[in-house]
């Protein structure tokens, strides 16, 4: 068979390409790593290694749960340190008005205008 440009990899293409890579992979999962050699992970480590990421994807994801409940906090004090300045603030206004209609019935100059 040809293959043809316009209809890419035709199926004898496809086969010769993934039967090597097939026979690869079950050869990969039926070797439990005895050989010696530095290219071979043994079964031990790869559980080990395994057994590290793990931990370290945990230690990463409670390092952020840690970090998000502390902004929250963080959040909750700052709403209420600025309600805290919106009550004061109101409250100087309030005193501001009084001073205000106090000056306007004494009929005294006010500071701005003097």
């Amino acid at each position: 068979m040809t293959a043809n440009p316009t209809l890419g990899m035709i199926r004898d293409e496809l086969d010769l390409v993934v039967e090597p890579l097939a026979a690869r992979v079950a050869a990969l999962e039926t070797s439990v790593g005895h050989r010696p050699g530095n290219g071979v992970v043994t079964v031990s480590e790869f559980r080990l290694f395994k057994w590290l990421g793990t931990f370290a994807l945990a230690a990463v994801l409670g390092g952020f749960g840690l970090l998000y409940e502390q902004v929250s906090d963080l959040r909750v004090g700052v709403e209420r340190l600025h309600g805290e300045l919106l009550q004061e603030m109101s409250g100087i206004r309030e005193r501001v008005v009084r001073i205000e209609t106090i000056l306007e019935s004494k009929d005294l100059p006010r500071p701005t205008e003097r």
